[in-house]
């Protein structure tokens, strides 16, 4: 009971007043009043009832306090109260609420105002007291649907957060077992294929049964009942409750009456949330409707979250088996993440790349204008797709197809940008070698004509020459030109067999070769030209060398066109540096690298440097030995690369599998 002292001081009146007395005189004004005023009316006057009105005396009688025979009726406790009040001085008054039960259970709630106020020359106190039953339950109702639309809120603004599925789970549990005031609630998710339930979260119960216990479903339990009906199950005694039976979980924990309620999400049912109380309690509409939005928003949102965690696998697996290399960064340009395709691209592994900016790539070929349109793209939300050399850990470089794009969020704002890299390399690898191809081709059949238009006559001229010089009636000196001219010819016709035998592609004598001996073989046959320009070779050779499976005399004639374009940028005498390692790229290898000390291979010149019959000007042959020299290798199945760093000579790589066959479609 709470009480509210409302005034007090009587004030005083001018001499013109007439008295207070005469104001409230007779019975007849109580019974005036009684009709004017909305409730129950009562006046008492030194412990003696003076006046009651019909509708104060249905009210006292209709209950009893708080539903026990041993406390005081209502009428006893105002009656009491305004004795006590009649000691106060006159114009004194105060407001109590009476919180009485009805005999069904139903809460009621009463307001009474006292007065004191003069009568016939004494002091009594005047009651007013009015039902607010029904004000006190709209009020209650009012501050009900606020509280739970704040807890609504609350787990809805979590279930958007990014919290986990368990945090968003056990404060709903929580939250609702306040705002519901009962002493249990727990969420239980269906599992398949038994049926049984599990509880996912809950208060009021051991933290040992959360994510462990199973609950029997089926319809012989108020959670299975409720999943089969797909509609809140409500029992306001389950002692008493004949359609299921309590589990032993709530039993053990004392329920008495309870909620539950399906969690539907998309007409289908994800699981049951459930509330209880220990004591016998009848819940109410509103109640039931805050459950069961409260259960089927922490439905939406575990299903939502299961779908994005779905789909969230699914495109991780997408960017880590993804051939293409992805990068993203966020917004200022640092490294996020790195799939494998990336780390065989760059060779930088994602741990290595992860808090680095894409500068790590950067070759040097691009100006800054090439970057600036590239920001001012992306930064407008649009995506910039170009051809990029870039550069990997290594120091060499790799030609992409990079297509860079914003990844924007639901309003629109960029937080990630995101590159997609397409490694041109094998791709000019292969266009390359067609081209190779087709060049060699065309040399091929340049040399055919050039066997059939040049060789012939060439011929013809040889016979006729020794013809000649066997006819005893020329003068000795014209038979002496005619044998000169017929060995002429036939030197010329050994050289154009020589040069076109190596452009007819002839099957390889595969055996083991040992590429030291072959080196030092080209050194004895090149001696003469090396000690003539002052040129020395100097090899260092792996005491683990392996030999290779080889065609010796076509590897010979690629170590001798690689030494003798080295005599030839050297003429000034020099060293060629030649060494012999192992050397694993994919499948186990050695690789033979020769540098030369002379001035270099020009940029615009090293590009062209295998096509047919390309020379600078100053090499003394055709232009066809390097031509030569890669068919060779990479019929071998292996590479061959030739560099020119500013300042330096040339140096040249070969690289041949220690196998013939173990190579095939690497190169």
């Amino acid at each position: 009971m709470s009480t509210t002292l409302m005034a007090s001081s009587h004030r005083s009146r001018s001499k013109t007043s007439r008295p207070v007395t005469s104001e409230i005189a007779a019975a007849e004004v109580l019974a005036w009043l009684s009709d004017c005023i909305h409730g129950g009316l009562c006046f008492v006057c030194k412990g003696l009832l003076i006046f009651e009105n019909s509708q104060f005396a249905e009210l006292v009688e209709s209950v009893v306090s708080g539903g026990a025979a041993q406390e005081p009726t209502l009428r006893k406790r105002l009656l009491d109260d305004a004795i006590a009040w009649n000691e106060r001085d006159l114009g004194a008054r105060k407001s109590v609420e009476y919180h009485l039960a009805a005999p069904d259970g139903r809460s009621l709630h009463y307001d009474c105002r006292f007065n004191v106020v003069p009568y016939r020359g004494e002091r009594g106190v005047l009651m007013v007291l009015e039902d607010v039953t029904e004000r006190v339950r709209l009020a209650q109702d009012a501050a009900q649907v606020a509280r739970f639309q704040s807890v609504l809120a609350r787990i809805g603004t979590l279930g958007v957060s990014g919290v986990s599925a368990q945090v968003l789970m056990n404060e709903a549990v929580k939250e609702t077992a306040t705002a519901l005031e009962v002493e249990l609630c727990k969420i239980l998710i269906p599992r398949e294929p038994d049926g049984h339930l599990y509880i996912m979260a809950g208060s009021g119960l051991r933290d040992e049964l959360i994510g462990k216990l199973t609950i029997e479903g089926g319809t012989h339990s108020q959670a299975g009942y409720a999943i089969r009906e797909r509609m809140p199950v409500v029992v306001e005694d389950l002692r008493r409750e004949t359609r299921f039976s309590a589990s032993k979980l709530l039993t053990e924990h004392g329920a008495v009456a309870g909620m539950c309620v399906p969690m539907l999400v998309e007409d289908r049912v994800y699981g049951v949330m459930t509330a209880h109380s220990k004591r016998v309690r009848r819940f109410t509409q509103q109640e039931q409707e805050f459950l069961s939005t409260m259960a089927n928003t922490v439905g939406t949102v575990l299903e939502r979250r299961r779908h994005e965690e779905t789909q969230m696998d699914f495109y991780h697996r997408l960017f880590l088996s993804a051939q293409d290399g992805v990068m993203m960064t966020d917004t200022t340009g640092t490294i996020v993440d790195w799939n494998p395709a990336m780390e065989r691209m760059t060779g930088w592994t994602r741990e290595e790349a992860l808090g680095q900016r894409p500068v790590i790539l950067k070759s040097g070929k691009h100006a800054p204008e090439f970057y600036e349109r590239l920001w001012q793209s992306i930064r407008a939300g649009h995506p910039f797709v170009e051809r990029f050399v870039n550069r990997r850990k290594d120091g060499s470089e790799f030609l992409v197809w990079e297509s860079v794009s914003p990844v924007k969020a639901s309003d629109g704002t960029t937080q990630y940008f995101m590159a997609i890299l397409t490694d041109l390399s094998e791709r000019e690898q292969m266009l390359e070698a067609l081209r190779h191809t087709e060049q060699v081709k065309l040399v091929g059949q340049l040399a055919g004509g050039i066997l059939h238009e040049v060789r012939n006559p060439l011929i013809g001229l040889g016979s006729l020459a020794t013809h000649l010089a066997e006819q005893t009636t020329l003068p000795q000196d014209a038979r002496d030109r005619c044998r000169l001219i017929a060995r002429e010819a036939a030197r010329i016709d050994e050289l154009l067999e020589s040069h076109l035998s190596q452009l007819r592609p002839r099957p390889f004598d595969i055996a083991a070769c040992d590429l030291a001996s072959v080196l030092e073989d080209t050194c004895t046959l090149l001696r003469p030209n090396l000690v003539k320009n002052q040129i020395v070779v100097r090899t260092s050779v792996s005491s683990d060398l392996p030999a290779v499976e080889a065609s010796r005399a076509h590897i010979l004639q690629v170590c001798l066109n690689i030494v003798m374009n080295a005599i030839d940028a050297m003429p000034g005498g020099g060293q060629v540096h030649a060494t012999l390692t192992p050397e694993v790229r994919r499948v186990p290898g050695v690789l033979m690298r020769l540098a030369d000390g002379g001035k270099g291979i020009a940029p615009e010149d090293l590009q062209r440097i295998y096509e047919p019959f390309f020379t600078n000007g100053k090499a003394k042959g055709v232009g066809l030995g390097l031509t030569i020299t890669r068919d060779i290798v990479e019929r071998h199945h292996g590479q061959l690369v030739i560099e020119s760093p500013p300042g330096q000579g040339a140096v040249v790589s070969v690289w041949l599998p220690v196998r013939h066959d173990a190579s095939r479609g690497i190169e």
